[in-house]
């Protein structure tokens, strides 16, 4: 395994030099101090370019910083490359992006594979995955204006259904109560994908009708995971022929924070790319989502 996972996606998703901190620091202009009230249990962010979702997932890292950061953010996206193990915690070493290095809590990710019961401890499926790797320089940035490390366990889903979200939620959950680790789970995924590019067209609309009608679709699934129903998130998701990329990964969520006592959920911000693109060729839907105890 390398000592240091370098940037698969930076210059193209994220900016590649100093640019980057400008636009982190503009996205979070509006931030407040760091607080200590730690209700925050698991975060939902989109993994598309900054460009187009940047601004909506820093709504989800906002709303932790201003919660309290927590030690290790386990950071849970789908395996758009098909390599490596379907269920891949990375193993241990650095995280390398233009912001730096983070440290992957190495003792954390063993846990969690020896109490899942579909988990591997494998870097391949993290090669060239972007999920994982877009949230990060998010947290460094907040680590660095906290004045302190924190740590990440990337996991990528190959498989994603309700007996996968169950399995790794009660893993990442025991692996914390285990280890006594302070830890928010952070679930990496874009929502519907819409347009020709993706050969998904549902239905048709005028191009400005299109974000109200993938709201529309988008948020009978978003309402789901308001409701903590992983259940019926996979159902409306079936029913509908969903594109969302990331469901497994929530659903682990959902199920981490009702047994670290999640109470609440809110909806932070919604968007979609045809805000920015104006195309109907590909058109995706964002959401940023926190649960809190």
């Amino acid at each position: 395994m390398p000592e240091v996972r370098y940037p698969a996606v930076a210059g193209s998703f994220y900016p590649s030099g100093d640019e980057l901190i400008g636009l982190l620091e503009r996205f979070f202009g509006d931030l407040g101090e760091e607080g200590s009230e730690r209700r925050i249990t698991a975060g939902v962010a989109p993994h598309a370019g900054y460009v187009f979702s940047g601004y909506t997932a820093s709504r989800t890292y906002k709303a932790i910083f201003e919660d309290g950061l927590p030690e290790t953010f386990v950071i849970l996206g789908p395996n758009h490359t098909g390599l490596g193990s379907p269920i891949a915690v990375y193993p241990a070493g650095k995280w390398r992006t233009p912001l730096g290095d983070v440290e992957v809590d190495s003792e954390m990710a063993r846990a969690i594979a020896k109490l899942s019961g579909i988990a591997d401890l494998d870097d391949l499926a993290h090669r060239y995955e972007h999920s994982v790797e877009v949230q990060v320089p998010f947290i460094q940035h907040l680590a660095e204006r906290a004045g302190r490390d924190v740590r990440i366990v990337p996991i990528t889903l190959g498989i994603q259904d309700e007996e996968v979200a169950e399995d790794l939620g009660k893993a990442i959950f025991e692996a914390a109560k285990e280890l006594d680790r302070d830890v928010v789970v952070m679930a990496s995924t874009d929502f519907m994908h819409y347009g020709p590019m993706y050969g998904y067209v549902p239905f048709s609309a005028r191009a400005e009708e299109l974000p109200h009608r993938i709201k529309e679709w988008d948020f009978r699934v978003i309402r789901r995971i308001l409701d903590f129903d992983v259940v019926g998130m996979f159902r409306e998701l079936r029913e509908m022929n969903h594109t969302m990329c990331g469901p497994g990964g929530v659903g682990a969520a959902i199920v981490y924070s009702r047994l670290a006592g999640a109470v609440e959920a809110e909806l932070l911000h919604y968007t979609t790319s045809y805000e920015v693109s104006r195309s109907t060729d590909a058109v995706v839907g964002y959401a940023s989502i926190v649960f809190r105890r």
